[in-house]
């Protein structure tokens, strides 16, 4: 009998399953199924599809349960989970130079400092990982299970560059451990954080044509700008990109693009909005985002938003009874709106206006929307917006609930401003009838 110390406990029992006919109740633990034990939603997918079964249940009282299921393959038992790992979450070994939650200011709530490096959340949710901690039990289980695909941060191929980028003997491997992916046939999208001075330059396009080599088993190249705030004290010296560093950075994709579509039919290699934004080059057409693969990257968010915005323009009335509507947003994001917001202000009766928020909690020029607090929003709204709309997107709040990255509840923020707040989920659609809603 396995005895197995992770807790996957039992939240819910699917109504008419196999598992409440069994009398298995939320509450109860999964142990093991034929006999491995249940770490992983993972875990209890892949072993629960066969037609015969061996399950271990601990119940509320400590008694276990042994049953034997006989069902249709792939039929569901009907547990179900409140998280997806039942262990423990593997965290980050590294000391990235460019890591983003080394610079968050102090006294933020626990949550925000969690280090996600797991490759079971990779899979399910799309989180880039390092590969620096995956063990060999680990790595037959992604074979095994072909977990594909994965998101993987490579940030340069180079291996003592590597390590000295992520502050870690470990990260060295990276070349071989793409290769042993690719032989295994799982897939990997890879992200590179592009730091001015570490991993640009030669340095750059050495990664990318490594990684092309890589082509089937890697799948696409992400590129981002590192971020900075303004709490880097004891931190390694980093610049951001600068205009002109973006600009040769686009150059320099482009002709990889052209290259790859010739000899594959897809660009393989995408480049953040923010490049474009810092550039102040228009945003690439859709075709150079191929299926936005690395849209769990932010990369073609901008693109996606502009063009349902077009297709929906048609649709805008004429005209509209006098009213004023105001946009919260990140410094970054005006110029992806402007041209919007000027087709909305065509709109007879209709007012229009985007509210850039400085983000002075981050600091270092942190411009992004989505990083944006509650405290700096309700100190520029003030008390001027009374009664007015003010639209606020989603992603600003925590999945779920109404609490911002300071911890500032949607409810403080009407207080404070006493305006009319309305949120959207950041689609174009979405945007428009939040405008247009009396």
């Amino acid at each position: 009998m396995v005895r197995n110390t992770v807790a996957a406990r039992i939240q819910e029992v699917g109504q008419g399953s196999i598992a409440e006919e069994m009398e298995i109740r939320p509450g109860d633990t999964l142990l093991s199924i034929n006999g491995h034990p249940i770490n992983d939603i993972l875990d209890y997918q892949f072993y629960s599809q066969d037609d015969y079964l061996e399950v271990e249940i601990e119940k509320e009282n400590r008694e276990i349960w042994s049953l034997e299921i006989e069902k249709d393959y792939d039929e569901e038992l009907g547990f179900h989970f409140a998280e997806p790992v039942f262990d423990r979450m593997k965290s980050c070994r590294n000391r990235c130079v460019f890591c983003f939650v080394d610079q968050l200011p102090p006294n933020m709530r626990k949550s925000l400092y969690i280090k996600d490096d797991d490759y079971r959340h990779s899979f399910l949710y799309g989180n880039f990982i390092t590969l620096t901690n995956i063990s060999e039990g680990d790595w037959q289980k992604i074979i095994e299970m072909r977990l594909s695909p994965l998101y993987v941060s490579v940030h340069c191929i180079q291996a003592e560059l590597r390590k000295k980028m992520l502050g870690n003997q470990q990260a060295g491997n990276i070349k071989q451990d793409l290769q042993r992916l690719r032989e295994a046939g799982i897939e990997v999208h890879t992200q590179i954080v592009l730091c001015p001075g570490w991993n640009d330059g030669y340095i750059l396009n050495e990664t990318i044509d490594e990684l092309a080599n890589l082509y089937p088993g890697v799948i696409s190249v992400g590129i981002v700008p590192v971020g900075l705030s303004g709490h880097r004290d004891k931190l390694p010296a980093l610049s951001p990109v600068t205009e002109e560093q973006a600009r040769q950075t686009i150059r320099t994709v482009e002709a990889y693009q052209q290259r790859f579509r010739k000899k594959w039919g897809i660009g393989l290699v995408y480049l953040a909005d923010e490049f474009y934004l810092r550039a102040s080059i228009d945003l690439p057409k859709a075709e150079y985002y191929d299926d936005y693969c690395q849209i769990e990257n932010g990369i073609g968010l901008a693109r996606i938003l502009l063009d349902e915005f077009e297709e929906l323009e048609p649709s805008l009335p004429a005209a509209v009874s006098n009213r004023e509507v105001y946009i919260i947003i990140g410094q970054s994001a005006e110029r992806v709106l402007m041209e919007p917001i000027l087709r909305l202000n065509r709109v007879q009766g209709l007012s229009v206006k985007l509210i850039p928020v400085e983000n002075r909690f981050f600091g270092g020029g942190v411009s992004v929307t989505g990083l944006l607090t509650g405290s700096d929003i309700m100190e520029t709204l003030g008390e001027s917006y009374k009664d007015k709309v003010v639209i606020l997107p989603e992603v600003l709040f925590r999945e779920g609930q109404d609490v911002l990255l300071d911890d500032t509840l949607l409810e403080d923020i009407k207080k404070r401003s006493r305006a009319d707040i309305r949120i959207t989920d950041g689609s174009a659609r979405s945007l428009i009838e939040a405008i247009l809603a009396d």
